[in-house]
């Protein structure tokens, strides 16, 4: 069966971030999280080696006082020396090869003392290190990112905050996708030695505020900002990424829709699970194609006149009683509606009748659907002949 819509980005850990859009990073995110490792098992590489090795994902073997541990379930790895609370405080990657390409240092419970032994700079041709579910925390060491070849840092799910600083991470000068979400940050990073960077994740932090300035560094480069699951009030300081197109900011407390004239090159603008009352402020998103405004509290569709080329419109969870204002979004596939309180399909079939591409409907829990479970779905039909999904049910192939 077809999933339904997603549920309002940034509610909860997602796959690597870019989640949902990393289609971000992932995130996206999206490049998908790390496959998991072998039950308690640490990849060993061979002794010798003909190809570069292209990823390692490490795990560190069980604890001598584990209810789990056996020593015949990994006769050949010794176990990593740590210091006393269980965090190894040694280099465990000593055998692994200076040419490796990705590691996988995910929950480890790594902490700032674990990173220096672990001399991550000699890894030369080290494009993503991802270092999720540890315990790192700000300020992280000085010098232990120096790794030029980097181009993907993952810290996401650390103890990282109030402020990450520039001294942490200017070692990793070409990193383009930044990860620092579910972490304690308070303040949005300025990292004027990070340029390059064109995909930040700061899901699920304790952000309030975008302060004046704080993002000069990015401006030329950033393409896609995930902001969601903080405690944004003001949609502000945030007209110098002109390049940007994608803007997550789901699950804040934000009223208005506003500073977004200058988002020419946008694509995608999710601001679900806020406190907006009002479409307004869109003009300037021409190139918009994918909306996403459910959880708030809006009572009608409008301000999309310039929006033409918008595919996707998540309308979801609000106050609606009517279908208007989408008669002219030629483009549209899929159109998300469900839990209004939409009473018919009059307004329905009038606006999306026309729309010769629409294949997706979701209308559920509105009134129309409700007051009329048994001939609702043969209803949409007739009223969209088009359509070949609605809800999450297939109609038409």
């Amino acid at each position: 069966m077809p999933a339904a819509p997603p549920a309002p980005d940034s509610s909860a850990p997602s796959p690597d971030p870019a989640s949902e859009r990393r289609p971000h990073m992932e995130h996206s995110s999206s490049s998908g999280a790390p496959p998991a490792a072998a039950d308690s098992q640490l990849a060993v590489p061979q002794p010798e080696r003909h190809a570069r090795l292209v990823t390692e994902i490490v795990q560190l073997p069980p604890d001598l006082d584990s209810d789990d541990s056996d020593d015949e379930r990994n006769p050949a790895v010794d176990r990593a020396p740590t210091d006393g609370d269980g965090a190894p405080d040694d280099d465990f990657l000593s055998t692994y090869p200076d040419d490796t390409e990705e590691l996988h240092l995910q929950h480890l419970r790594l902490e700032n003392s674990s990173l220096l032994p672990l001399h991550l700079p000699r890894f030369t041709h080290l494009n993503r290190l991802c270092l999720r579910q540890n315990e790192l925390s700000s300020p992280l060491p000085a010098d232990c990112f120096t790794l030029n070849e980097l181009e993907d840092l993952d810290l996401y799910d650390n103890r990282l905050g109030p402020r990450v600083e520039d001294a942490e991470l200017k070692g990793a000068s070409k990193v383009t996708s930044l990860d620092l979400s579910f972490n304690n940050i308070r303040h949005v990073p300025n990292l004027p030695s990070l340029r390059d960077v064109d995909t930040l994740y700061l899901v699920q932090n304790k952000i309030s505020r975008i302060d004046e300035g704080v993002l000069d560094w990015c401006a030329e480069k950033m393409k896609s900002i995930e902001l969601g699951g903080n405690r944004i009030r003001v949609m502000e300081n945030l007209a110098m990424l002109t390049k940007l197109e994608e803007l997550w900011l789901g699950k804040n407390k934000i009223r208005k829709l506003e500073c977004l004239d200058t988002f020419s090159n946008l694509k995608i603008l999710s601001i679900q699970s806020n406190r907006i009352t009002k479409m307004e402020g869109l003009e300037g998103l021409v190139n918009l194609e994918e909306l996403y405004l459910s959880h708030n509290g809006l009572r009608k569709i409008e301000g999309l006149e310039k929006n033409t080329k918008l595919r996707t419109l998540d309308v979801g969870n609000n106050e609606i009683e009517e279908v208007e204002g989408v008669l002219h979004l030629a483009d549209l596939e899929e159109f998300w509606a469900s839990y209004n309180k939409i009473p018919n399909l009059r307004s329905v079939e009038k606006e999306l009748r026309g729309l010769k591409n629409l294949e997706t409907v979701y209308l559920e829990g509105n009134p129309c659907q409700t007051n009329d479970r048994a001939q609702y779905r043969r209803k949409v039909m007739l009223a969209l002949p088009q359509v070949k999904q609605i809800d999450a049910t297939f109609v038409r192939m």
